[in-house]
């Protein structure tokens, strides 16, 4: 299922689905816009059929709004992630202006989860019992698959009610984690699939703790997202990309790679900070500096302006905006694969990376280069208002903190242009650091993870005509880890 260009980019731009053919399986990819040219033409070229995703069109009533909210205010251990608890004090008050009494009995519901496993549990019984539309039903029995695959167990809707239409079905289901931040940022999950591929043990440790998931239920496969960082020598050359957005090869390079404008609203007075110190003389070389903005900037419910970037990028002579060619109005925030091959250039050829805690900090760690995190806490510091719409710490969620010593934390904007400076001077600064937060976070790294994880869903399929409870056997109480060999094995205990 792919409800979003995040998930298109991990299913059906990586080697999952070379493996998957290779396997003998038949790919049938469930999207908001099957009609839509660019896409159906690039799926029919890989032999993926291409089916329309209802789940993103089954209307939210009062019932699935209010599960929403109190899974998204709990976890496992939630009373020491920040994230949760900033994210829920916000919505609170906006629910206590309304309904005041709504809010209170919600708070007395979201404590007793938070203690409690079986509470949770039972909780998403209910709500997989009373919020489960067949939505997809002459799909299922079209096709008949052996397997259902999402990019997350149930965090995003369309991916819980089609993990919960595949249970009724009786089909099989695997979930793979799509993002860093997912298990600790995005709530208690809304389904239980049959196994849960994480990026690393740490995350299977947060899957277990967090979701109360059993450990059997859960392989370590790496992120094939990034298999392209982990092959350098596959990447553009220093000269195709400097030559394709037009830079002085003679300067070096500053990248700006923009938050979410949806949790972050300073992205344009960061890249100002950037320029205005470039111009006067502030950096400790001759550079120059590209602001990548986030691609959600283009999605149609976002829709803002790039025109502040245009005219920035007018006064100064070595800004370049690379604004990504998102590729549809109803596949939110797809990119093509050629624009993160760009991306990917771009971070591999820059000096110094700047973001706002962004999971670009893994990306250019990978490519031992380093990293620049602007704190929330600068543009207060300037005595500019809160602009973001989630108006929360980011810099204390909880998949970040363990960059913090492998990166350098701009509190203020003078930090930031002290900061990027000291990387100008010494890159090397901080390296061992970069690579024991990769090692740690990033799992199995061998440029090759979607196609081990590929032959593992494979591996599942030739399970599916035996739904167990416990479909990854193990007598260990820890993840098991999708093979880095080639393939002859599917599974090996660490």
């Amino acid at each position: 299922m792919v409800p979003h260009g995040a998930a298109a980019r991990y299913l059906l731009r990586t080697e999952i689905v070379t493996a998957l053919r290779e396997g003998g399986a038949t790919p049938v990819a469930l999207v908001p816009n099957p009609n839509e040219g660019y896409l159906r033409r690039e799926l029919e070229e890989q032999g993926i059929v291409v089916e329309k995703l209802e789940a993103s069109d089954v209307p939210i009533g009062v019932l699935q709004t209010v599960f929403a909210y109190v899974r998204q205010s709990v976890l496992g251990r939630s009373a020491h992630v920040e994230t949760l608890r900033s994210r829920h004090a916000n919505a609170r008050r906006g629910l206590a202006r309304s309904k005041p009494l709504t809010a209170r009995a919600l708070d007395v519901a979201i404590r007793l989860l938070r203690r409690s496993r079986l509470m949770r549990r039972s909780l998403l019984r209910l709500e997989e019992v009373l919020q489960r539309p067949r939505a997809h039903r002459q799909l299922f029995r079209r096709y008949q698959p052996a397997l259902v695959v999402t990019t997350s167990p149930g965090w995003f809707l369309a991916d819980a009610l089609l993990l919960r239409e595949a249970r009724r079905e009786k089909v099989r289901t695997a979930a793979l984690v799509l993002g860093w931040d997912n298990p600790t940022s995005k709530g208690y999950l809304g389904a239980r699939p049959d196994v849960v591929v994480a990026w690393s043990e740490g995350m299977a440790r947060q899957l277990v703790e967090n979701h109360d998931l059993d450990p059997k239920r859960i392989v370590v496969g790496g992120a094939p997202q990034l298999d392209l960082y982990a092959r350098p020598t596959e990447l553009p050359a220093r000269d195709e990309i400097f030559a394709e957005l037009g830079l002085d090869p003679a300067r070096r390079l500053v990248l700006f790679a923009c938050r979410s404008p949806s949790s972050y609203g300073h992205n344009v007075t960061v890249a100002g900070v950037l320029a205005d110190a470039m111009d006067g003389g502030r950096l400790a070389a001759p550079v120059q500096v590209v602001v990548r903005p986030h691609p959600i900037n283009l999605r149609s419910d976002h829709r803002l302006p790039l025109l502040e970037y245009a005219e920035m990028s007018e006064r100064h002579e070595n800004l370049v905006i690379d604004v990504p060619a998102v590729s549809s109005e109803r596949l939110s925030c797809d990119v093509p694969s050629a624009d993160y091959r760009r991306l990917a250039g771009l971070i591999a050829h820059c000096d110094v990376l700047v973001n706002a805690f962004s999971t670009t900090t893994l990306e250019a760690f990978l490519l031992d280069k380093p990293v620049v995190l602007v704190s929330d806490e600068a543009h207060r510091a300037a005595g500019l208002a809160d602009a973001s719409l989630e108006g929360r710490p980011f810099h204390l969620d909880t998949h970040m903190q363990s960059s913090l010593g492998a990166a350098r934390v701009a509190r203020s904007f003078d930090e930031l242009i002290a900061h990027v400076n000291t990387y100008l001077e010494d890159p090397t600064l901080d390296a061992d650091a970069r690579r024991r937060l990769i090692a740690a976070e990033g799992g199995p790294l061998d440029g090759r993870r979607g196609l081990h994880i590929g032959r593992y869903l494979v591996a599942q399929l030739a399970a599916a005509g035996e739904r167990s409870e416990a479909p990854v056997p193990s007598g260990r109480a820890r993840a098991r880890h999708v093979a880095l060999d080639d393939g002859s094995r599917q599974e090996a205990t660490p």
